[in-house]
């Protein structure tokens, strides 16, 4: 019994530290310790073949079981596409390949490993815990954000003709996250005592004048007055609600996204439309699959220079040059899309179509028990936050995606023994 309770008190650290880490201080040891995301999957990696080996029965989700064939669907295709370009002389580097299916599988290990091991912690008091923590490095963060602005201790970029501020975070987008992380934390805490504090969350966050954080903030005032909608109404309206919310903020904000998109700023050599334009035409060329892991709008492609760029003249492109390729992985859905072809792109959506089924089906099954049905809101808003931000960074291979997943596995791994009897039926 005491070596069970001290393994369970050794996952909820982990998960604890490594929630905090990745949010607050991943950025100030990025060159030390830039990679603690991977060695976090590859820990959760071990226990996922510890479980499958050992436990007599493991317990999943529908939904679940359907992402786990998705994604092992978007492996095989990746793989074999780099085996196709091999066969057709394009090498693609082994590093690349192996590094850049770490990056795309790493939230998702972390996530499956924490569902795997759910009794073996009890993730209410990781979340608990977060939610402590959360709330003093947030107001040691408001406390920082007032002495930079009076005292510029920290870059400050200007944007529509006024400061935008990171603090220590290596760009104003990490920065925003925070605060989105902070409201979907403190959202339980605070929905029923004190919404302005909330709100007050949000207004903060916009002092880093991102775009897509604006977004964002649009999105989650709106669910937050209105998601009792989400009770009344079936998962189709739903996602067509949510559809029409993101025809919207892309109406509001129209002018950014023309400026990164536009056709104009394609023929100027704007990095980011080109990757787009690009992958378009790599999905058609090599239907219906793609190029393979690492070649293609991604990290390691730019890292182990792919023969991508070079066969289709896009290696002189700033920000996408074998000299300085510094934009090459600006993206997400180009990367999918250029890598994994058009079945990998439709795979991909599917996944996240699974996952906001799986958090509709508890929310509605919570209609009586508040803390669970506001966790499944959460994580319903969290999915759309990393919709959002993948419009223009790849953020679900970097370490807020794995951030938001774990959040996610903790809310699931909350749900009570009732909840479970019915979402299994």
């Amino acid at each position: 019994m005491s070596i069970i309770l001290k393994y369970s008190k050794i996952h909820e650290f982990i998960i604890l530290f490594s929630v905090i880490y990745l949010v607050f201080f991943y950025d100030v040891l990025a060159n030390s310790l830039g990679f603690y995301d991977e060695i976090l999957a590859l820990y959760f990696m071990m226990v996922i073949i510890v479980v499958l080996l050992f436990s007599k029965k493991i317990f999943l989700y529908k939904n679940e079981k359907n992402i786990v064939i998705l994604l092992s669907f978007i492996g095989f295709i990746g793989l074999l596409s780099n085996y196709l370009s091999y066969l057709g002389g394009n090498v693609t580097d082994t590093n690349a390949i192996i590094g850049d299916f770490i990056n795309l599988y790493k939230a998702f290990i972390v996530y499956f490993g924490i569902r795997l091991i759910s009794s073996k912690f009890n993730a209410q008091n990781v979340l608990k815990k977060t939610e402590k923590h959360t709330r003093f490095l947030f107001n040691l963060i408001i406390i920082l954000l007032f002495f930079d602005i009076i005292f510029k201790l920290f870059p400050q970029l200007p944007r529509y003709g006024i400061h935008s501020y990171q603090l220590f975070f290596l760009h104003p987008s990490r920065f925003s996250f925070v605060f989105s992380f902070v409201f979907l934390v403190l959202f339980n805490k605070y929905i029923k005592s004190n919404k302005k504090h909330l709100l007050f969350i949000l207004i903060i966050g916009l002092t880093s004048l991102r775009v897509k954080y604006f977004g964002f903030v649009v999105l989650a005032i709106f669910l937050m007055y209105y998601r009792h909608l989400l009770f009344k109404i079936s998962k189709k309206t739903i996602f067509i609600l949510i559809g029409l919310l993101f025809v919207l903020i892309g109406l509001l904000f129209q002018d950014q996204i023309k400026m990164y998109f536009s056709f104009d700023n394609i023929k100027n050599g704007w990095s980011r439309g080109i990757l787009l334009m690009e992958s378009i035409k790599i999905g058609y060329d090599y239907f219906p699959f793609g190029t393979g892991f690492g070649s293609y709008s991604c990290y390691f492609s730019g890292k182990y220079y792919s023969w991508v760029y070079d066969k289709y003249g896009i290696n002189n492109v700033w920000g996408i040059s074998r000299f300085y390729w510094g934009f090459v992985s600006d993206q997400f859905w180009p990367m999918v899309l250029g890598q994994f072809g058009y079945f990998g792109l439709l795979a991909y959506l599917l996944i996240i179509y699974q996952y906001i089924v799986l958090f509709l089906k508890f929310l509605k099954s919570n209609i009586t028990n508040i803390k669970n049905s506001n966790y499944m809101f959460t994580a319903l808003l969290g999915m759309l936050l990393l919709l959002i931000d993948s419009s223009s960074d790849a953020i679900f291979t970097q370490n807020r995606a794995v951030v938001l997943f774990i959040l996610f596995a903790l809310f699931i791994n909350s749900q009570s023994n009732k909840t479970i009897e019915k979402n299994t039926k």
